[in-house]
């Protein structure tokens, strides 16, 4: 029987408050650990943010008393590399990480720091994970693929909605220097096979900074492409509203991979793990670290349970498109 469940027992028989009081001054002082949030939270995903400190109280673990959260105050988006440099030189108990890139990143400066990715791509093609099985590093946590062909279901879920659609944009922004070429190359190669599958013309456009985006606009006018494809690598972040204007002054539907929350224009389709699915699970493996002493490598990382199809009608209206009932009866949510 631990301390807390012989204190439990002691009040259950009615000891009394001495007794009480003696066992409390043995107990050794509660440790406060570190959680670094890297990058840290918008306010737009605060939300994100109490679901995961919600999931830690169900385990006992109050934000305050047994861990305080560091904050850089470097957003997605930011300045990536000025943001892990703070979070790694800062020393915490533990990096609660969110895209391949920034763990990439850690990982390079750090071997010890334990790192709980909530969000990542392909952790074992990127070098942080020996096998998903048994990560054997210091990293481990959630990928939200179970393989590229996700990447291919967004090109077919574009042509499904559209099925005039011929030529088809897609913004690649998960490609070095920040992601990790073998990542990137997965995504393109499963993107191109879809369309040779699928009969579509698909040019890939490489965003590997913010302003390329505008080079990627013009060629999808120029070129006169059908729909459009948009990942959510931190180089489209900044530019994420100026693209959505775009797509609906043009008319054209539009996928995203899960994680444009909050963009007005909004996406037409969205196609990916439910991110507040994703901070609860990850709240599972900061528990067994902190206060189980669980190592990284030894906890397998964990796949998707599901992706969730999201559709929004406000989009389809600007665009003056008709969803078709087979995309609406397969979607998980339907925004008007």
């Amino acid at each position: 029987m631990n301390r807390r469940d012989a204190i439990t027992a002691l009040l259950a028989f009615g000891a009394t408050a001495a007794p009480l009081r003696a066992l409390a001054q043995e107990q050794p002082a509660r440790r406060r650990y570190r959680i670094a949030l890297l990058p840290d939270f918008r306010p737009a995903i605060e939300s994100l943010l109490k679901i995961f400190t919600e999931a830690l109280r169900e385990f006992g673990r109050i934000e305050g008393r047994d861990f305080v959260f560091y904050r850089s105050g470097i957003f997605y988006g930011d300045d990536a590399d000025r943001a892990v440099r703070l979070v790694v030189n800062e020393k915490p108990d533990l990096i609660l990480g969110f895209n391949l890139g920034y763990i990439v990143a850690a990982h390079k400066l750090t071997k010890t720091i334990p790192i709980v990715m909530w969000v990542s791509g392909f952790p074992v093609e990127g070098g942080v994970a020996e096998s998903l099985a048994h990560p054997g590093k210091n990293v481990t946590g959630l990928t939200i693929y179970a393989g590229a062909e996700v990447f291919g279901k967004l090109v077919q879920l574009l042509r499904d909605v559209k099925p005039s659609a011929k030529r088809i944009g897609a913004f690649c922004s998960y490609i070095p220097p920040f992601h990790p070429p073998e990542e990137s190359d997965l995504i393109i190669r499963e993107i191109r096979e879809a369309g040779r599958i699928l009969g579509i013309d698909v040019r890939i456009l490489e965003i590997a900074k913010p302003e390329q985006v505008v080079g990627a606009l013009a060629a999808v006018a120029a070129e006169r492409m059908d729909a459009l494809l948009l990942t959510s690598g931190l180089s489209m972040i900044p530019r994420r509203q100026e693209i959505m204007q775009f797509a609906v002054e043009k008319r054209l539907p539009t996928i995203t991979d899960g994680f444009w929350r909050g963009v007005d224009p909004p996406p037409l389709l969205s196609y990916g793990a439910p991110l507040a699915v994703l901070i609860r699970q990850s709240a599972v493996y900061v528990d067994r670290i902190l206060w189980g002493g669980a190592k990284p490598g030894d906890l397998p990382i964990q796949l998707p349970a599901k992706i969730e199809l999201t559709v929004n009608l406000k989009a389809a209206k600007a665009i003056g498109l008709t969803i078709p009932q087979s995309i609406l009866a397969r979607a998980d949510e339907v925004f008007q």
